[in-house]
């Protein structure tokens, strides 16, 4: 499980508004600079990655289920934007990578937390994922 406030620590980012909205879930992130493609996205509760600063990317986020818009490339949003997200609730993040290196930041965030999560669902370090032999007959 990742939060808005894990989203802002994995990209080194910068919280423009949304601050009550930091321990809110991330279900997963889409990244687009075509809006179209986003009204496509097909999930709730996702990060939208893009270099759009406009306030038509708010809108777009909050018709899709955005639960925050994450800026790349060191951009700063238009004030409308600011104001708008400020007033949907929908927290703004600058970031200053790349939409790739961001992308990239993010999956390799997710990965260590679920490592991290199966490790303490599972401290002796015995695989979970086969099958229990003990139990069985000698077949011999």
């Amino acid at each position: 499980m990742m939060t808005v406030g894990d989203v802002v620590e994995a990209l080194n980012g910068e919280l423009v508004c949304g601050a009550d909205q930091l321990d809110r879930t991330v279900n997963g992130f889409a990244a687009s600079d075509l809006l179209s493609d986003v009204l496509a996205v097909d999930q709730d509760d996702f990060a939208l990655l893009t270099g759009l600063t406009n306030a038509q990317v708010v809108r777009t986020a909050d018709i899709t289920g955005a639960c925050c818009i994450v800026i790349v490339r060191n951009k700063q949003p238009q004030q409308p934007a600011s104001a708008l997200a400020q007033a949907m609730g929908i927290p703004i993040i600058l970031c200053p990578y790349s939409m790739f290196e961001a992308c990239s930041r993010l999956s390799h965030f997710t990965e260590s937390k679920d490592d991290t999560a199966s490790r303490a669902a599972n401290p002796s370090g015995t695989r979970t994922d086969v099958p229990d032999q003990s139990a069985r007959g000698n077949d011999d």
